[in-house]
Order: C-alpha cells, then sequence, then structure tokens
C-alpha cells in the first residue's frame, strides 16, 4: 500500500508539471518577453514526460496484474483502459515530437496536434478524477444511517456528474486555451483563412504555375507563431534594403521590388513544433539574383535577415542563402502572403525548419561574422536542416 501511495504522488507530480510546462510552451509570453527561458520550459517538459512514461507504465502493469480484480466492476475497467489509452498516446506523440516525426500525410493530422488533442483529453480525464476523488471523499465523512442512505446515494451520483460536467467544461477551456497559445489552426475550404492587414498596392502578378498554383494548393494547416504583434505595413512606406559588404547596396520601393523577376517552386514548409504543410507553391525572388545585382564583396560569408517586427533576426551562410530554392517570397499558392504569415515578403529556406524563414522580411545584410539569431540565441540550432544536410 505504501509503495502503490508513492507511485500515486510520483505520478501525480509528473502529470502537473506535464501539463503545467505544455500549457505555459504555448502561452504566446513564452515566444515573446519571456522567450528566453524557454528552452528550459522545453526541457522541463521533456524530463516530466519521461517520468510521466515511467510512473504510466508502473501503473499499467498494477492494473494488468489486479485485472481479475475488477471482474464485476465495469466502471473501473473502462477507466483503466482510458488511461492506458491516454497515457500511451500522450507519450507516443510527444516522442514522436522530439523526434521531429509529422503524421501529417498518414494520418491528415499533424503530430502537434494529435499531441494537443490527446494532451487536452487528458486534462479532462485529470479534472475528473481530482473534483470526483475530491468530492466523493467530502460527501461521505462516515456512514449514515439507513434512512439516510438513499439520500446519501443520490448526493453522490449528482456530485460525480457534475464532476464530470466540469472536467469536461475545464478540458475544453484548456484545448481552447491550448489552441489559442499557438495560433489559430485555421482549416482549408474557408473564404480566408488568414488575416492580412497590410496594404500593397499594386498586388504582384502572379506568374506561370503559380495561378492556378502548381502544386495544387498547399495541404496542411499553417499555426501562426510570433514573437511580436503582427506588423502591418502598406506600400507608401514599406522599403527593401539590401547593404553590408557589397559593391552596389540599394534601397527600394514596392513598386521596384516587384519589377526584379520573380520564380515560381513548390515546397513543402516544416515546423519545428511537429507540423509540415506540404506542396507549397511560392513565387519570388531567389537571393542569389539579388546577390548577383549587388556584387558580394570577397570577405562577405554570412547574411543576416532583419523582420519589419523590430526583433526578430536571422542568418544563413552564404553558401546556403545562394541555394536555389531559397528565395524572397511574394506570393503563396497564387495569392499575396497574408500578414499573419509573414507578408507582404517573406523568406523561404524549404531544407531547414520554419524559424529560419523570417517574416515580414525589410533588410538583408551580407556580413563577415556568424550573427545569432533570436530563436537561435535561446537554444534553437543554427543550421536547423530538416535533413542531415551540411553547410
Amino acid at each position: 500500500m505504501k509503495k502503490y501511495s508513492s507511485l500515486h504522488l510520483f505520478h501525480a507530480v509528473a502529470t502537473f508539471c506535464l501539463i503545467l510546462t505544455g500549457l505555459l510552451l504555448y502561452s504566446q509570453n513564452f515566444r515573446g518577453t519571456l522567450a528566453d527561458l524557454r528552452i528550459y520550459l522545453r526541457y522541463s517538459h521533456i524530463i516530466s514526460g519521461g517520468v510521466f512514461a515511467i510512473t504510466s507504465a508502473a501503473y499499467i502493469r498494477l492494473i494488468t496484474m489486479n485485472w481479475q480484480r475488477c471482474a464485476h466492476q465495469n466502471n473501473r475497467k473502462i477507466m483503466n483502459l482510458v488511461f492506458i489509452a491516454l497515457a500511451t498516446g500522450v507519450f507516443l506523440t510527444g516522442a514522436l515530437l522530439l523526434f521531429k516525426v509529422d503524421l501529417e500525410m498518414t494520418t491528415g493530422i499533424s503530430t502537434l496536434n494529435w499531441h494537443k488533442g490527446l494532451a487536452a483529453l487528458g486534462v479532462t480525464a485529470v479534472l475528473y478524477h481530482v473534483q470526483a476523488g475530491f468530492w466523493q471523499s467530502a460527501s461521505n465523512p462516515e456512514k449514515l444511517g439507513n434512512a439516510d442512505e438513499g439520500l446519501q446515494t443520490n448526493r453522490r451520483i449528482f456530485i460525480r456528474w457534475a464532476a464530470a460536467v466540469g472536467a469536461l467544461l475545464g478540458g475544453g477551456a484548456t484545448f481552447n486555451w491550448l489552441l489559442g497559445g499557438a495560433g489559430k489552426n485555421v482549416p482549408q475550404g474557408t473564404t480566408k483563412r488568414f488575416k492580412d492587414c497590410n496594404k500593397m498596392t499594386p498586388q504582384p502578378v502572379p506568374g506561370l504555375g503559380s495561378l492556378p498554383p502548381a502544386g495544387g494548393g498547399y495541404k496542411g494547416e499553417f499555426e501562426v507563431f510570433t514573437v511580436t504583434e503582427i506588423p502591418c505595413v502598406n506600400s507608401d512606406s514599406w522599403q527593401f534594403r539590401l547593404f553590408g559588404l557589397v559593391d552596389n547596396p540599394f534601397m527600394l520601393t514596392w513598386k521596384q521590388f516587384l519589377e526584379i523577376p520573380r520564380k515560381v517552386q513548390i515546397s513543402n514548409f516544416y515546423c519545428i513544433t511537429g507540423w509540415t504543410v506540404y506542396d507549397v507553391t511560392y513565387e519570388g525572388i531567389p537571393l542569389e539574383r539579388l546577390f548577383g545585382t549587388v556584387g558580394v564583396k570577397p570577405q562577405a560569408r554570412y547574411v543576416k535577415f532583419y523582420s519589419s517586427d523590430g526583433l526578430y533576426t536571422s542568418a544563413l551562410s552564404l553558401k546556403q542563402a545562394r541555394m536555389e530554392d531559397v528565395m524572397l517570397a511574394v506570393l503563396m499558392d497564387g495569392k499575396p502572403i497574408p500578414s499573419d504569415l509573414g507578408g507582404p515578403v517573406r523568406l523561404i529556406m524549404p531544407q531547414m525548419y520554419g524559424y529560419k524563414g523570417v517574416k515580414w522580411v525589410s533588410a538583408v545584410e551580407l556580413i563577415s561574422e556568424p550573427y545569432i539569431g533570436y530563436w537561435e540565441s535561446r537554444g534553437y540550432e543554427n543550421d536547423a536542416w530538416v535533413t542531415d544536410k551540411q553547410s
């Protein structure tokens, strides 16, 4: 009995830490003002998940060993099976996230959304377990006489139903909180999937292969992650600057930027948090084309990208930036990129995770020394290859 109590305590603490760190990871504060703590929060979540897996495995072993004792307790059997299913699902999807395996193409739902959905169900089950256990104990301090047994039974039933309803409401609120912290999951097929506060004229004219999109329309769901408020720009004030270790630095207006020849490509978009959007048709200016117009000085080794939000930056090596699929995109599936997704101009680096694709690009600088960007300075890999490529 003492071992069971210790196991229950360890499991409860691990579950609480797992829920808490999971919720905080999807709080906007840990992408903005408290972003420096995010990497430690992530490690805490992983460690909590490991302890949760160990204690869950111990519980499952106890359940299987004592299964026959529950022969006439169908409710208990159901709860045990629910626990096993949820614990196993949360652990497996968490492990897939850790090893960056996405289930989007095989299941139609990203690994991240599987994990969040199972986590929300798990929170519901935990709330029910805590409330029902607490109120059941509180409602039965001592055995009453026969005259009061019916009333006592009705009270227990009422309390259990109240706990169940409270758990469902709490779980639903938690699920909405999770989705709200990560941005919106906007389903395809809606009239306007993402907000666009930019006012850019003229709009870029789609080239051949851009509209209709050569990729057939992107597959999957984008989520909106930001570290600041989404900046809104207009074509009268927007400028693009290319400077640094170049022979002919320049500054372009929106109209001048659109006059540069563009190309169309089909790329996948990989997010480090465990979701992928496939077959996106981008149209934009290859960086190599821009470099050819300014003349890159021999001492230039790296390329730094600035966002118009005034905070976010990242960098690539010059060799990486010159790869043929690296571009500054202005169209996505034949339409201007909305501000929610980084428009009017976003860096596209398909072979690296999405945090390298700077949103709202306003300037590019060629430099001689390595530069560590916003998320890279907070523990993320500087060379964020999706596969084992070499820079």
